[in-house]
């Protein structure tokens, strides 16, 4: 008989109702104040291929600095090379040219979020000690109190917020069961998963390799310095998300990986699960983190299926700061959410290229009988990431940002959000005329549509002036004598 679930994460504290914070432990990496680093990682390729054409990137990082007697290793961003290996059946491919370093350049922001994480963790220990040292200091003989004791500046905490979203993975079953869910999963799951396998090939760095090949995310995971096999945390940055349309026309058909990989291509359904299967990592620590962000200057085409990704995986009200909630307020004002599918926190957040920070954690259910097994759920956390500047989305920003962009602006009334819709697609549909003679057939085909639309509009005014009365369905007339009802 199993005892009853109580419902306690291993990062710590009983679960909670929605809204309420947790100081969730961050992943630590040591900061160094002076330069004698070396480039990246022995085995790390340079080599990245497109699925469509062939070109050839070369991934660029900055050594760490590091003052400790063995230089800190730098993190690039993982490429398709980084995930192939030889095949017996393609020897031709086991010659690849791995070994080359890549350049250096200077240190994106991206970069540091590694840093970034291990200032802000802060334990209970350290405030009490902070606290302790801003008491007023007094003398035994009674005389007049002390100056207050000098207080270190202490950098404002950051703590996850739970986001009341889970996922069930699991259902409890004797075969398997034990208190600790990260115990369970090994017993139930292959090694490495976190997710039930369709096939033990598809493993979450499988997903990961269709995320990178496909040229839809950047992702770099984080090292810990005293054991370099332990990721401490990952960043992603989206790229682009493939719709139907952009795959090809047999959405069941696989594409061939650009690089040696076992499976050898990926389906439609297998790239949109690698969005949700790819988080799904976790160390031996029990305390991993995603940075999500967006890329600056990007138009995404978001597909209907990453509404529900962004329901689970985005950001929530609570995280924002000060600056970026009076942005979003204004975004909301002029946003045309009735005119676009797209909700409005996933257009704020793609057009300014905001970042959260996203973890999880096991937590069993809670079952009304002491008898009965608990399910195994996936719980979600968000923060801010406080190293983002942003001033970069505030109100001033978004007003700028909506001149730029009028066809997402609301109109005062409809008919006028209508035309400026369409003034915007006409408008790009003119930009791509090649010379006079196209320019002027496009003319032509804009004034004949517009004469149409009016002559419709024209006549729908008059249908519904004059509406002609609905002959009654026979059907419907002895509705209930059928039922047997009798109003009598």
């Amino acid at each position: 008989m199993p005892p009853k679930a109580s419902g306690i994460s291993l990062r710590g504290g009983r679960s909670t109702g929605k809204g309420a914070r947790l100081a969730l432990p961050e992943p630590t990496i040591k900061k160094s104040s002076t330069s004698s680093g070396s480039p990246t990682q022995a085995g790390s390729s340079t080599q990245k291929t497109n699925l469509e054409g062939s070109s050839t990137q070369i991934a660029s990082i900055k050594p760490e600095p590091s003052t400790q007697e063995s230089p800190k290793p730098a993190t690039a961003k993982q490429t398709s090379a980084d995930y192939a290996w030889p095949i017996e059946t393609l020897q031709a491919l086991q010659d690849m040219g791995l070994t080359k370093f890549p350049k250096i350049i200077k240190k994106s922001w991206a970069d540091i979020a590694s840093e970034s994480d291990d200032e802000s963790e802060s334990n209970l220990q350290t405030m009490i000690q902070n606290a302790s040292m801003t008491k007023t200091a007094t003398n035994t003989k009674g005389k007049l109190p002390l100056a207050k004791a000098q207080t270190p500046p202490t950098k404002q905490t950051n703590n996850y917020i739970y986001k009341n979203k889970l996922l069930t993975v699991l259902q409890m079953e004797p075969e398997f069961w034990d208190k600790n869910p990260f115990k369970a999963t090994a017993k139930a799951f292959p090694p490495g998963f976190h997710y039930k396998p369709t096939t033990i090939l598809k493993t979450r760095t499988f997903y990961e390799l269709i995320l990178v090949d496909s040229n839809s995310v950047s992702i770099k995971h984080f090292k810990d310095p005293k054991d370099q096999t332990l990721n401490t945390h990952s960043t992603i940055q989206i790229l682009k998300v493939l719709q139907p349309r952009h795959f090809g026309s047999d959405l069941n058909k696989g594409k061939r990986f650009s690089v040696p990989f076992d499976p050898v291509g990926y389906t439609y359904w297998d790239y949109v699960d690698a969005w949700t299967k790819v988080f799904w990592h976790q160390n031996t620590r029990f305390k991993h983190s995603w940075l999500i962000y967006f890329k600056t200057n990007t138009i995404y085409n978001f597909p209907n299926w990453f509404l529900q990704w962004w329901d689970f995986f985005g950001p929530i009200l609570e995280i924002f700061p000060e600056t970026v909630q009076q942005g979003f307020s204004q975004f909301k004002k002029q946003y045309n959410s009735q005119e676009s599918r797209i909700p409005a926190d996933l257009k704020y957040f793609s057009s300014f290229a905001l970042s959260w920070i996203f973890s999880w954690q096991y937590r069993y259910n809670k079952t009304e009988k002491t008898n009965q097994y608990p399910s195994l759920q996936r719980h979600t956390f968000v923060k801010w990431w406080t190293q983002f500047d942003s001033s970069k989305a505030d109100p001033e920003q978004v007003k700028l940002w909506f001149q730029s962009h009028p066809e997402f602006l609301k109109a005062a009334d409809p008919e006028t959000s209508v035309f400026l819709n369409q003034k915007s697609h006409l408008a790009a549909f003119l930009a791509g005329s090649t010379s006079k003679e196209v320019l002027a057939k496009n003319l032509k085909e804009v004034l004949q549509m517009l004469q149409q639309e009016e002559e419709a509009s024209s006549s729908k005014k008059e249908e519904t002036s004059s509406p002609e009365e609905d002959e009654e369905d026979p059907f419907y007339q002895n509705e209930d004598d059928c039922f047997g009802i009798c109003l009598d």
